[in-house]
């Protein structure tokens, strides 16, 4: 029989929260974008190399209340804690240890702070950043200048979902600053540009209604990065804490997307002995895709592939119009990147 000690050991070891955050961060140099303007864009590339290229070291608890006096543990009706594993008395069971840069630690406080349509779902999110923020700023102690980093995870550009985290204050708008900006990659999954355009496009020439079928396209992908089928079906067949973690993540995600109702219709996919993940996943993307086509309507990408369409009439081939609106889709979507920040000042 497994100790109670291995148990806690193989809960550190594997993913305990979304399965988005157990992904390291790694940074990629798609841009880099230092403020011209400022009196000393120097000092923005020192700070930025001080955020990146140190190696950081965060423990956050799943038992500390966030702002608003909540934990995720205490949300009992979300949160089912593992016989056994009272938080009380197996408190090393809810503490996790993450290491990385710092910022790719704060890129995945972003991604921990998600938030839909103005609903941020998870309790533990704040303790992440709170962790992430006194990791970064201890890395900074003697450093000339004050130091602002500000990590933003969107899978598409102005969408309803969408997770912001910071470390340090925000400088005046007075004060001399100094910035550097830059793509970074997380391991989540990207998109399939190409699918989303076939999708687009069959139900274009079939009913008309093909941005409907590519928002439903581009849900199903950000679903599956949130909640990758094969790792996720892992951990919902284990029944220590990292079960607690990630049907809590669903519960709360399907709340904020859905209601009661989806939570509920959900929650009969992830638990007992039949809990099958790509059925969940399938649920939560059916429920968001009505908001991605809403955001997609008020973005010009809309536009972009009805002209793209028209473009190619009398009658279009499927080849030809993915392959024509594929750019303008890249530079829509954009699941597996996060855009970083670090701001200087004297």
């Amino acid at each position: 029989m497994v100790s109670r000690d291995r148990a806690i050991s193989t809960v550190m070891d594997v993913s305990l929260a979304l399965l988005i955050i157990s992904a390291s961060v790694l940074m990629i140099g798609i841009y880099l974008h230092t403020d011209v303007g400022s009196v000393d864009g120097d000092r923005a590339d020192r700070a930025y190399q001080t955020v990146t290229g140190s190696t950081a070291t965060i423990t956050y608890d799943l038992r500390v209340a966030n702002e608003s006096g909540v934990a995720a543990v205490d949300e009992t009706d979300q949160f089912d804690i593992p016989e056994g594993y009272e938080p009380d008395e197996t408190p090393d069971a809810y503490r996790i240890t993450r290491y990385g840069s710092g910022s790719a630690l704060l890129v995945e406080a972003a991604i921990v702070n998600v938030e839909y349509d103005g609903t941020q779902p998870f309790a533990y999110s704040y303790e992440v950043e709170e962790s992430v923020d006194a990791a970064i700023q201890g890395q900074l102690i003697g450093a000339d200048d004050s130091i602002y980093a500000v990590a933003t995870w969107e899978p598409y550009e102005e969408s309803s979902i969408s997770g912001t985290a910071t470390s340090g204050t925000a400088p005046p708008p007075s004060d001399d600053v100094s910035s550097t900006s830059a793509t970074v990659s997380t391991k989540m999954a990207g998109a399939d540009h190409g699918e989303i355009a076939t999708a687009y496009h069959n139900a274009q020439r079939s009913s008309g209604d093909g941005l409907e079928s590519a928002a439903e396209a581009l849900a199903a992908m950000i679903v599956d990065a949130m909640f990758p089928v094969a790792e996720t079906q892992y951990t919902l067949e284990s029944t220590l804490t990292e079960n607690a973690v990630t049907t809590y993540d669903y519960r709360k995600l399907a709340l904020a997307i859905g209601g009661e109702s989806l939570r509920d219709e959900v929650n009969d996919e992830i638990t007992g002995a039949d809990a099958n993940a790509e059925d969940a996943n399938d649920l939560l993307a059916e429920a968001l895709a009505e908001t991605v086509a809403e955001d997609m309507e008020d973005h010009e990408i809309s536009d972009d592939l009805e002209q793209t369409y028209d473009d190619l009439r009398p009658s279009p081939r499927e080849d030809e119009f993915v392959t024509e609106a594929e750019p303008h889709l890249e530079e829509y979507v954009s699941i597996e990147t996060a855009d970083l920040t670090v701001q200087a000042t004297e």
